[in-house]
């Protein structure tokens, strides 16, 4: 079940409110008229949303390059340590 509050409630009590959602870490429906027209979160639900949405554009494009073919298959130990001494000399 979704949280709600009104719009008139957030101007009388707006801290509250505030309170609430980070301490229940859940969103909170903002309801104008009897419809729903915003939310409110928290700042780590933001965070992890954000990482989230991160991960998911860092899976795309390796799915993108791997389509393209431009993925390096590595078979044996000696081939993952050139990879990672490659990588380190292009971080430098």
């Amino acid at each position: 079940m979704l949280n709600t509050v009104s719009a008139r409630q957030i101007q009388r009590d707006y801290k509250k409110v505030f309170e609430r959602v980070n301490k229940e870490n859940k969103p909170i429906v903002v309801i104008t008229n009897n419809k729903p027209v915003g939310a409110i979160i928290s700042l780590d639900l933001l965070d992890k949303i954000e990482k989230s949405m991160k991960l998911e554009l860092i899976v795309n494009e390796a799915l993108e390059e791997y389509k393209a073919g431009k993925t390096k298959t590595i078979s044996t130990r000696e081939e993952l340590e050139d990879f990672f001494d490659e990588v380190r000399k292009s971080a430098r």
